[in-house]
């Protein structure tokens, strides 16, 4: 195998790489320096797996952090992004271990935050439970952060919140058991913070 020609792209700052006259793979201006690459180089199976493999991972850990940028992700919703992408699934394991490895994805603190927000969201423990779960998160871990970060007892403090700032009068008060009750709510918090409002 034979590097034939090494093409700049038009639209950003990486190269196209054609092996044999074949397209064979992309990279940037520092990979070509750090591998050296070069046309006319002979390349042997491995060497080609190689470059292959590192350009690739390079790129998906350059768009993984992008994303990372913008804001925190859970482990299942990085690998698929990744996925979505193009990138193989090896590529995608290595790139999220190294990030582990890092702390830059952390499913115990994403769980924390998470469940910290939607408490001053004023959402139920079993809405935010289902939304955790979508999210790729242990289940194991989320109803361990929920009994430390939100008790059932504070979710009756949230739902006298959301009786406050709803309820205008006596005759509101099945239909916002029902929205309550529609949001996640637990009917039997549900009731002790009706109690405690005298309704």
């Amino acid at each position: 195998m034979i590097i034939t020609t090494i093409e700049k792209q038009k639209k950003n700052k990486k190269y196209n790489v054609y092996i044999d006259g074949e397209y064979a793979f992309s990279c940037n201006l520092e990979d070509l320096i750090y591998l050296g690459i070069e046309e006319g180089k002979e390349l042997d199976s491995e060497q080609y797996n190689y470059y292959v493999n590192y350009t690739a991972t390079r790129q998906a850990s350059d768009y993984a952090f992008k994303l990372l940028s913008r804001k925190m992700l859970t482990e299942k919703e990085l690998s698929q992004k990744l996925e979505i992408k193009g990138f193989e699934e090896n590529i995608i394991k290595s790139v999220i271990e190294k990030l582990k490895s890092y702390n830059y994805i952390n499913d115990e603190v994403y769980t924390k935050l998470f469940i910290e927000q939607k408490i001053n969201q004023l959402y139920s423990r079993r809405k935010i439970y289902y939304e955790l779960v979508k999210k790729g998160i242990n289940k194991e871990l989320i109803q361990e952060s929920l009994n430390n970060f939100y008790p059932e007892e504070k979710e009756v403090e949230i739902i006298k919140k959301i009786i406050e700032k709803k309820l205008k009068s006596q005759e509101e008060t099945k239909k916002l058991k029902n929205y309550l009750y529609n949001n996640g709510f637990q009917i039997e918090n549900i009731s002790d913070a009706l109690k405690e409002k005298d309704l």
